[in-house]
């Protein structure tokens, strides 16, 4: 573990039996995590028993959405306990050899966010850091500098959780910039590191996947940025 503190990686799964092993195994393998939750939301594969198998505890949230099943497993974390969280997805795209990086970060701070935008090319890179900078832009007086806003790969501490969760309630994608707004709402301590990002072992992106989900991914994420601006006012 990081420290004393105890630490817990949250995994939001849909369908993912083909990838989820793996990724269960590979990060079971970094010392500074106690444990590893899968959040299996709806699956009609085998993803459960394969996480189980590979050494996760399979939390079962029937609300569908990224956001909602990302939430019930930070909730059910701190539940247990557990001092800090960091989040990653199913898909084997984020390599754990990243965790340590985040969660040295964290030392520091109530909220690490990873930055994929190094790794990715045309139109996903450029929307990401337009929406990026909006963002940032928004919340001027508390934000960081910011390159990415859908990165699933971040890390936080309870304390930051108790502070933010109010303001991050959306079940889809829109959650992960909810989470910023809220944490620079709340004038946490937030910094962006990059993390690395590649192919996925299996399957296709469900926010992502295709011009018009990114599209609607984008639209979702703006509106619920530009709710939370005009909220705070």
């Amino acid at each position: 573990m990081q420290g004393a503190r105890r630490v817990a990686l949250v995994i939001p799964a849909l369908d993912e039996e083909a990838s989820i092993a793996g990724v269960v195994r590979d990060f079971r393998a970094r010392p500074a995590l106690e444990c590893v939750l899968v959040v299996d939301n709806g699956s009609r594969d085998r993803t459960a028993e394969r996480a189980r198998a590979a050494g996760a505890e399979v939390v079962t949230e029937s609300c569908p959405g990224y956001g909602a099943a990302l939430r019930a497993g930070i909730e059910h974390a701190f539940g247990l306990g557990l001092e800090a969280v960091v989040l990653a997805e199913a898909d084997g795209t984020f390599d754990p050899a990243d965790l340590e990086p985040l969660l040295a970060a964290l030392a520091d701070h109530d909220l690490v966010l990873g930055s994929r935008t190094r790794d990715m090319r045309g139109a996903l890179r450029y929307g990401n850091r337009a929406v990026a900078w909006l963002l940032s832009a928004l919340w001027w007086r508390s934000s960081c500098r910011l390159t990415d806003v859908g990165c699933t790969y971040r890390a936080l501490t309870a304390g930051a959780w108790t502070a933010l969760c109010d303001g991050a309630r959306a079940d889809g994608p829109e959650f992960s910039p909810q989470m910023i707004c809220a944490a620079f709402r709340r004038r946490l301590a937030v910094c962006e590191i990059p993390v690395r990002y590649g192919a996925r072992t299996s399957g296709a992106s469900k926010h992502t996947g295709s011009t018009w989900a990114a599209a609607r991914t984008a639209a979702r994420m703006l509106r619920a940025i530009l709710a939370l601006r005009i909220a705070a006012r």
